[in-house]
């Protein structure tokens, strides 16, 4: 069954690896690091929570590296990670909140499309309000987990060593 062995496949990944990106490289531009940053962003209302988010970044300084790739230069391991800070504001009734964003993230691109990400420490996790396999919310997480989004867009979360805020709550 291939849910199964999507499962197996990511626990073995926590397993071998809970902390890929934070073991690797010491500095900014060893290893294949290279900067990267998040641009503040707008959910509208019904995307992701009953109501329109916005996301300012408030510290960001980020870093990304890519140890493999497909034989087309695609690719097929990506490292994410550095301080990431963001205000969340519902922007119907103007509650805000700041939440630390500064995990790390491996990211594993199957040929299908199939994309598992490992999240270790402190990350945003934004899942659709239509999402099947997992409650939709704007989750902030702390902890150990792993993501999965197929091709079709859904994504579970099979491994939760932590805890998730949803935002939706939060900020309603």
């Amino acid at each position: 069954m291939r849910v199964a062995r999507v499962f197996v496949l990511a626990s073995a990944m926590v397993a071998v690896s809970a902390v890929p990106a934070a073991a690797s490289g010491s500095g900014a531009g060893s290893g294949g690091w290279e900067p990267t940053s998040t641009p503040p962003f707008v959910i509208p209302a019904g995307d992701v929570c009953s109501f329109e988010v916005k996301g300012d970044i408030v510290r960001d300084r980020e870093r990304m590296r890519t140890p493999a790739t497909y034989p087309d230069g695609s690719p097929k391991v990506q490292d994410f990670e550095g301080v990431l800070v963001i205000r969340y504001t519902n922007t119907g009734n103007h509650r805000s909140v700041v939440r630390d964003a500064s995990g790390s993230i491996r990211v594993y691109y199957l040929e299908d499309g199939t994309r598992i990400s490992q999240l270790h420490g402190h990350n945003a996790l934004p899942i659709k309000a239509s999402n099947v396999g997992f409650p939709g919310g704007d989750y902030i997480t702390h902890g150990d987990f792993v993501v999965i989004r197929h091709p079709d867009g859904s994504r579970e979360v099979p491994v939760r060593l932590g805890t998730m805020e949803n935002l939706c709550e939060t900020l309603a």
